[in-house]
């Protein structure tokens, strides 16, 4: 999983050398789904912030690449059906979450002769959720995974040099062990605690600010063979 963090990081920076850059900061709130809590609930979110730079192919499409550092919690406190009640676990995880994710901009924000300078966008891409400390009552997990993150959100640009932004989305992930409880309790082996086909995932709410670095074209291009015309 490691090498392939580095591999995109590698791309990204490769892609990004004859477009104009954004580099910026966010910060934004964790929250965890599964067999213990569904949907989004206020009393499992978790404060987190991201760093990224953003490479801008086009007025319409961009690669963003982030860097992101947060907590996700759960608990059967409100239980969701007699397992859970019986159960009563309870986790807590420190997390990195890293990201690689091409943005479609469904508006042309970006020109100059541009009458809007705001756009809403969708994003799709691939990540890794690493699990690097964890308090939990049913199992010590310490893990990275692949994601899939998939989400909607909207760009404002400020004065063509700042870049403010919302986003909201979710991490698809293939496994189901955020929780921790999918494994069943061995001192009742004929009771699932858990739906081991049922994967966990989680989402992210953020808001983020940062800078355009544009290329600067030069009048003169160096040719390496110019001395042998002359």
């Amino acid at each position: 999983m490691k090498k392939g963090i580095i591999i995109l990081l590698i791309l990204n920076v490769s892609l990004g050398q004859a477009q104009f850059l954004e580099f910026g900061t966010g910060m934004g709130l964790f929250n965890y789904s599964g067999d213990m809590t569904r949907g989004y609930k206020f009393s499992t979110i978790q404060f987190g912030g991201t760093i990224f730079n953003r490479i801008n192919f086009s007025s319409h499409v961009s690669l963003k690449t982030a860097l992101g550092f947060g907590g996700l919690k759960g608990s059967d406190q409100n239980p969701l059906d007699p397992a859970a009640a019986i159960r009563f676990a309870s986790f807590d995880h420190k997390i990195a979450d890293f990201s690689s994710v091409m943005e479609y901009d469904f508006l042309n924000y970006k020109g100059k002769k541009s009458i809007v300078s705001w756009s809403p966008y969708a994003y799709f891409g691939l990540g890794f959720l690493t699990i690097f400390s964890s308090s939990n009552a049913t199992k010590d997990l310490s893990t990275t995974k692949l994601t899939i993150p998939v989400g909607i959100g909207f760009k404002h640009l400020i004065r063509r040099r700042f870049m403010a932004g919302f986003e909201a989305g979710v991490r698809r992930v293939f496994f189901d062990e955020i929780d921790g409880i999918s494994e069943g309790d061995l001192s009742q082996k004929d009771f699932q605690f858990g739906n081991p086909n049922d994967t966990d995932w989680y989402s992210f709410i953020g808001v983020s600010l940062s800078f355009i670095i544009y290329k600067i074209p030069c009048p003169f291009p160096y040719d390496p063979n110019e001395w042998r015309k002359n």
